[in-house]
Formats: C-alpha cells, structure tokens, sequence
C-alpha cells in the first residue's frame, strides 16, 4: 500500500487499546447536543484523548495504548471522568449507547473538514443515517500475515460478538426490535459489514491498492468493516460493538477480542456467507440469538456458545494476564446486554428520557449536571 506507514511488529504483540464514541448530550432536554468544537475546547491543551467524529453530536474517546487488559480496566473509568468533565464545562453530558434513544438522526449535522465533507459526499443521503457510537478494538500484531489471520479469527465470532455487546434497541423514538439497530445501519454504507476472507496479507495489499487505483477510497481506512487491519497502528481493529454504558462491559469485550487475536492460529477461515446468517440472528436477537453451525447442522444459543468459548480461552487468558476481566463476559450473560439493560428501564418507567437518563448516569456516574439545571 503505497503511502501507508505500517507499524506491525514494532511494540510487544497483543497490547491493547479502545476507541469509545459518545453521544454529545443537552442535559436539560436529553437530545443530542451539537458541540464537539466546545467540548474539545475545554479539554487540556495538547490532550490526544478526545477527537472529532462525522457528526458534532459525537465525541471520540482515543485511549493509550495499554500492556494488558488489567491495565486497561485499571484507566478507563478515569478516562472518562476526564471526557465527561470537558463535556460538563462546555454544558452537556456524554452518553454511551449505539443509537441515540429519541433524537432525530436527520438534523444533526456534520463536522467540518476534508474527510467528513468527502464522506458526505461519497454516501450522499446514507450519510445521514450515521448516527451511530461504536466501541473499536485494537490488538496489535507482529506483522502482516498475523493480522490477515486475526481478522479472520475475529470474522467468525463477530455474531457473538454483536450478541454480547447489543446496545441500541431504541432510535428515534421508537423500539426498532432489535438488539443492535445500529450494525444494520452501519451495514448499510458501503465497504462496511463483514469483510471479504482474505488468505495473505498480499491479497489485502492488492485488493486495497486496486479500489485506491479506480479512486473510489484514499487509503484502507475507508474499509469501515466489522473488522480490518490497521497497518498505521500495528493492531487488528474490531469495530462491530456498540459503544457500552458500563466501562465493565467494554473491558470484558476488550479481553475476549484480545484473547481471540491471541489464538487465531487456532481457527480457520470462515465463509463470510454463512457468518453473515448467525450475524442476523444476533443483530435481532442478542443474547437470545440461536446460531447454526453449518458443518454439524446443530443450533446453540449465544449464552451457551459464549460460556464454551470463555472456558476454552481461560488459558490464554491466564497467559495474558487477563483472566479477571476475560471473566467479565460472564457478567455480561448474567446481567444482560445493554439492550436489555435498556429495555428493563423503559419496562419500568415507561419513558425513553428516562432510558437517556439511565445511560449519561451509567457512562459518567461522577455526572455533576442534572436534567433542567
């Protein structure tokens, strides 16, 4: 890839590092509030922790890279209390969900800049569709060839992993019956959605240089799929999950992509055809998705399949020094996903605002703004 720094294998192989989108919310009406610019403006000078996303209702939260996952739940909790107070000086809350409960998704409006204007312009009326909070995940790699491989290993479990982090149920005033509505709206641009199975890291390299050639992308960071190399970090990023309310969550769902990565040598390719099926399932159901294995002609729920995959990587995980947390997914098959978590609020009060108001609470429990102060 001509231009494109690549920086496998220059640190220790699977650190780990997260990408948080947050909703930019008014606190006194609980809908999206478009203020990036302020709230960048009150971080602290030269701070790397927050960044512009396509719509100024978004904040992207950019975390250090972290030697283990233990390290990683150890500063996140901290790192957003830093977020949150930036967003409380500039007046609003940050919210973590895939979708935004209630707001209307078309009159928010973009950010400035080269890459946002081309992206508007590239998706024309799809571009308003994408109000959307996502967790990414990256697990650096050692070279080329590992990271073709863990893309892989990771393709096959993304219907799992959609499952356990499900996290927007309700859009646009309405419950969309799904678990995450927002993977089938980011499914919806292009190059986005599971990516193609490649078998060499040569292959990726000419697929990428080929769509640069006919024009249609500047580089392969516009490959917005559930998962894809990143040669400028070094890492694998997984972007299928919705941004999580609780850092518990998004640290748990840290741990078992890592530990995925870890083992990948351990899988082999799957057809993205079949993937795609079970992905469904898991978009509409969640943690109560069936998934079929095509090779045996068998069904299991996502519960008992995430229970077996976590006993199978508890030994990697020892070695990789994140047991504890890799043990988070248990939790999260206890508790419920986040839609879940969702809808029981909405079971109980019978109010979206009081979804909004279940999720700033949740995201930045330190929240010092209240609704109608």
């Amino acid at each position: 890839m001509t231009g494109v720094e690549k920086h496998f294998g220059t640190g220790r192989p699977y650190t780990v590092g997260v990408e948080e989108e947050f909703q930019l919310v008014d606190p006194s009406t609980g809908e999206l509030a478009q203020a990036i610019e302020e709230v960048i403006g009150a971080a602290p000078s030269g701070s790397e922790l927050m960044a512009r996303e396509l719509f100024q209702d978004c904040l992207e939260m950019r975390t250090p890279v972290f030697s283990d996952v233990a390290q990683l739940a150890r500063k996140l909790p901290a790192l957003r209390s830093e977020v949150a107070k930036a967003a409380r000086e500039a007046g609003v809350g940050i919210a973590a969900s895939g979708l935004h409960p209630t707001s209307d998704p078309f009159v928010q409006r973009f950010t400035l800049g080269e890459r946002y204007e081309r992206m508007e312009e590239e998706l024309g009326a799809l571009a308003r569709l994408q109000i959307i909070y996502a967790l990414h995940v990256h697990v650096a790699v050692p070279d080329g060839e590992a990271a073709i491989r863990a893309t892989n290993a990771l393709l096959r479990h993304v219907p799992l992993l959609t499952s356990l982090s499900a996290n927007s149920p309700f859009w646009n005033g309405m419950d969309t019956g799904f678990a995450s509505a927002r993977v089938k709206i980011r499914d919806a641009s292009p190059r986005s959605g599971l990516p193609p199975t490649f078998h060499s890291w040569e292959e990726f390299e000419g697929y990428t240089d080929a769509l640069v050639a006919m024009g249609n992308i500047p580089d392969f960071s516009w490959f917005w799929w559930d998962v894809r190399p990143h040669p400028r970090h070094g890492t694998v990023e997984l972007r299928v999950p919705d941004v999580q309310a609780d850092t518990a969550y998004a640290v748990a769902l840290a741990a078992l992509t890592q530990c995925l990565v870890a083992t990948a040598e351990d899988y082999v390719p799957e057809d993205a055809r079949f993937v795609s099926e079970n992905k469904w399932r898991a978009i509409r159901r969640g943690l109560d998705a069936r998934f079929y294995d095509f090779s045996t002609g068998e069904e299991k729920g996502a519960r008992e399949i995430a229970r077996d995959l976590v006993a199978r990587l508890r030994p990697v995980s020892q070695d990789l020094g994140c047991e504890a947390e890799l043990e988070g997914v248990l939790e999260i098959l206890q508790r419920g996903a986040g839609a879940d978590l969702q809808r029981a609020v909405y079971e109980k009060h019978g109010s979206l605002t009081d979804v909004v108001d279940y999720l700033l609470d949740t995201t930045a429990p330190a929240r010092e703004t209240a609704r109608g102060l």
